[in-house]
């Protein structure tokens, strides 16, 4: 039977409480619910530059390793070489040198890329095939390219838009039967021989955990942060509005107007900076405000407004809800008081919520109860909860994301680990290949630098100083 039969073969069919909301004794504006990637909103705010070098890192492999550390042997040695002011040889003998560099560098790529990429392209057929264990298979969710080459093999004359659009659907029927194994506790993956075996019952329960455990850390650090940083300083701020209302109202309000009319927000970031040297003695806080907004990035002119903008429309809207309704907070006391009840039932509560489902579902897995109960469970405590932060967590989801990203990033240090032994071993042959292509390289390209250095030249002069015949100069 046909290894790509068996692996497109393989299926997985098997098989209340409520939050009372805090009502305060004063009308305040609320600022709606947003789902936010915090990953992506960083990157938005990375430098061009940045984003770059994060993509290069990204996509780092062995092979652009040793390229990286081919040009680097092969361009930026031979400089410090040839124009060595320590350096006490002459110069004849430091371009000599230099010029070993780029030999060598050359021979370097074209031995070890040489083994390395048929050697990554083979752990690669491997892992998709099942040769590997299940730290390290992948027939459950095979590359792009080996399905590619599956089909092309059953269907030679396959145009590339078919076969665009089964490479497509069968990717996402990959996707679809995993997480139903997920979903019925019956992870199935298949055998470079045809077989099929069932991972084990440790590694899966392990995977369970560390979805919920990694949850749990960033639950628990956001609880964390709101307690110890957001809080206080948010009280420190709503202080300031409170002691200072007009003043920054006039200030945000006129920064707000002469950015909304301008497309160069740099010039608003100079005029804060100006501000800032107004008010240098002023309170503490506005100061922080100031490198708040000055803090604000952008790809181009357009992101930093925007960015700046939702900076800008967040402090007034903060000032409003602090300072305006019927009632507002008269001390700093009730003002405290206040933020530390709205954080509570808006922020605090929810989180502590998520996190005592986490825990729950954490305990279930250790119980080794079914993933339909521990997925239940959720699906209840979600239900009763529409706000819930849960709603979209999906367990099983996230369990597959996670086993791809385990057996993507175990390949990888596979591949890392043996490539450098592979290097290592064919690291001789390299120097033989050196020795053996330089001397003639020289005598090729720089006759006369290679006949003043050249050993045969040097083993001349030697024997006939030996002989004691007179060496001309």
């Amino acid at each position: 039977m046909k290894v790509e039969s068996v692996k497109f073969g393989i299926n997985n069919q098997a098989a209340k409480r409520q939050r009372v909301a805090y009502k305060p004794n004063f009308t305040a504006l609320t600022t709606p619910k947003v789902d936010v990637n915090l990953k992506d909103e960083i990157k938005n705010f990375m430098p061009p530059i940045i984003k770059g070098m994060k993509r290069v890192t990204d996509n780092m492999g062995e092979v652009q390793n040793i390229i990286i550390n081919a040009l680097g042997t092969g361009l930026v040695a031979p400089i410090f070489i040839k124009w060595n002011p320590l350096s006490k040889t002459d110069e004849d003998t430091r371009t000599y040198s230099a010029w070993r560099q780029p030999v060598s560098a050359i021979i370097a790529v074209a031995t070890q890329v040489g083994f390395t990429i048929p050697f990554n392209r083979m752990v690669d057929r491997l892992a998709n095939n099942g040769y590997y264990d299940e730290l390290y298979n992948k027939t459950l969710f095979q590359d792009k390219t080996y399905i590619e080459k599956a089909i092309k093999k059953q269907y030679p004359y396959i145009s590339k838009n078919e076969l665009d659009r089964m490479v497509k659907t069968q990717m996402a029927k990959q996707q679809e039967n995993l997480i139903n194994m997920i979903k019925n506790d019956n992870i199935v993956m298949g055998r470079d021989t045809g077989e099929t075996f069932k991972m084990s019952d440790a590694v899966y329960r392990n995977l369970q955990n560390e979805v919920l455990q990694t949850k749990l850390n960033d639950a628990n650090s956001e609880l964390n942060k709101c307690l110890n940083i957001t809080i206080p300083k948010k009280i420190k701020r709503a202080e300031y509005y409170r002691t200072h209302t007009d003043e920054a109202k006039n200030i945000f309000t006129d920064i707000k107007n002469k950015l909304d009319a301008t497309d160069a927000p740099k010039n608003i970031k100079k005029l804060v900076k100006q501000l800032k040297k107004e008010h240098k003695n002023k309170d503490p806080e506005l100061l922080a405000i100031f490198d708040d907004i000055l803090a604000r990035r952008g790809n181009n002119p357009e992101d930093l407004k925007i960015a700046m903008q939702a900076k800008l429309n967040g402090i007034l809207r903060d000032i409003d809800f602090y300072t305006a309704g019927k009632n507002p907070p008269k001390t700093a006391e009730d003002l405290a008081e206040f933020i530390k009840n709205w954080e509570t039932n808006y922020r605090i509560t929810p989180i502590k919520s998520e996190i005592s489902v986490l825990e729950k579902m954490q305990e279930m897995v250790n119980q080794k109860q079914s993933m339909t109960a521990i997925e239940t469970y959720l699906k209840n405590q979600v239900d009763s909860t529409p706000t819930h932060r849960l709603t979209k967590f999906k367990f099983s989801k996230e369990i597959s994301n996670l086993l791809q990203d385990q057996v993507k990033n175990n390949i990888k240090a596979h591949k890392q680990l043996t490539g450098l032994r592979v290097s290592l071993l064919i690291l001789p042959l390299s120097c033989w290949l050196l020795n053996w292509t330089y001397p003639k390289f020289m005598d090729a390209v720089f006759p006369n630098l290679s006949n003043k250095k050249h050993p045969n030249e040097i083993k001349d002069l030697v024997n006939k100083a030996n002989n004691k015949t007179e060496v001309k100069s």
